[in-house]
């Protein structure tokens, strides 16, 4: 398991000629920091008097993205595992007819699913950003920092995610899925553009962030 790695371990594994753990692999990475240090911002902030109204839609937050946490846990290896199944079926043998035929539909199978787990990873990442915006103005405002940086890793992850889908397309056959998943890819980068901006946009008002304006 790829998360049961030192932070030391894990960096090797990615800059070794090894393909995967690949790009898909770190963007979930880069989600489950986003979430961690969403938590943290929450945890930063609930038990203070000034942020009691808050309470409530905090302790929900927090309660959705220690869901997402595990997940994108999950997704870190999942992703490469999807990676090693394509080249897995690349090696099936195809000495007769039947092995051809058998081992195209495993290569095809392979690609959607590798196409798919960096796409689960866009949508949890994306969700971390949601979060991430309806936090503003209703946490500790030390933590202003950690807000953004948890957002900045999150539109990463959005970003890293829809780029191992889109690189898998191209060997796709089905069309219709591939124009599927190509709107949805479209999506996703859009409204994470859009939550990035508004979030940085925000915390840049507050007087601790004035020389990043």
């Amino acid at each position: 398991m790829l998360t049961e790695l030192s932070i030391k371990n894990y960096a090797n594994k990615l800059a070794s000629k090894e393909p995967a753990p690949g790009g898909g692999s770190a963007a979930a990475l880069s989600g489950l920091l986003a979430a961690s240090l969403m938590e943290m911002v929450i945890n930063l902030t609930l038990g203070r008097e000034e942020f009691a109204e808050h309470e409530e839609v905090l302790a929900s937050k927090q309660q959705i993205l220690a869901g997402l946490h595990t997940t994108l846990e999950q997704l870190v290896d999942r992703d490469a595992a999807a990676f090693s199944g394509v080249m897995d079926a690349f090696r099936l043998p195809k000495g007769t007819d039947e092995e051809k035929s058998a081992r195209t539909a495993a290569i095809q199978q392979g690609y959607k699913e590798a196409a798919e787990v960096p796409l689960e990873t866009a949508r949890a990442c994306l969700e971390v950003l949601e979060i991430g915006q309806v936090l503003l103005g209703k946490v500790n405002s030390h933590a202003g920092s950690d807000l953004v940086v948890g957002a900045l890793a999150g539109h990463t992850g959005v970003l890293g995610a829809l780029l191992n889908t889109a690189i898998n397309l191209p060997a796709i056959k089905d069309q219709v899925y591939v124009k599927a998943l190509n709107g949805q890819i479209h999506l996703l980068k859009t409204t994470a553009d859009e939550l990035v901006a508004a979030i940085q946009q925000s915390a840049y008002q507050e007087d601790c962030f004035c020389e990043l304006r």
